[in-house]
């Protein structure tokens, strides 16, 4: 499956990423069945329970938390390189919970409609062209 950079920008935006990682790290904490590594052997002695340092392995190691993490981080790295007017921009358009339009994007940034949308087209393929797109798979504008 393609992942375009607006679904990207509004899955960012609208919280949808930083949703999904909690999420998975919930999955990871709870979702965790005993193994019992001893089969056939007595008891076992001095084992140590390190659940803290375990958890951190099991999200550092998971794939889907990986990606998730490169996608939220690629992002918000973009977002501190450029104008914070266009990142107000950007947030107005693509927060699916503020649902704006154009016009109203306009009226609240000083700017003409068309250039508004000159000035998001820009910063989409401003992020597509850099290289914190690049670990992002299946990117596509």
């Amino acid at each position: 499956m393609k992942y375009t950079v607006d679904q990207l920008f509004t899955d960012y935006f609208s919280g949808t990423i930083e949703k999904q990682i909690a999420w998975r790290r919930f999955e990871l904490r709870f979702d965790n069945p005993v193994r019992d590594e001893n089969v056939g052997g007595g008891k076992k002695q001095n084992e140590i329970n390190r659940a803290l340092d375990n958890q951190i392995i099991r999200e550092e190691s998971d794939p889907e938390m990986i990606q998730l993490t490169i996608r939220y981080e690629s992002v918000k790295q973009f977002m501190q390189t450029i104008d914070q007017q266009l990142v107000t921009m950007l947030d107005y358009h693509y927060d699916e919970q503020k649902n704006y339009v154009w016009p109203k994007i306009a009226e609240m940034v000083y700017k003409s409609k068309s250039q508004c949308i000159r000035d998001v087209q820009h910063a989409k393929e401003k992020y597509y062209k850099s290289h914190w797109s690049r670990p992002v798979e299946n990117l596509t504008l």
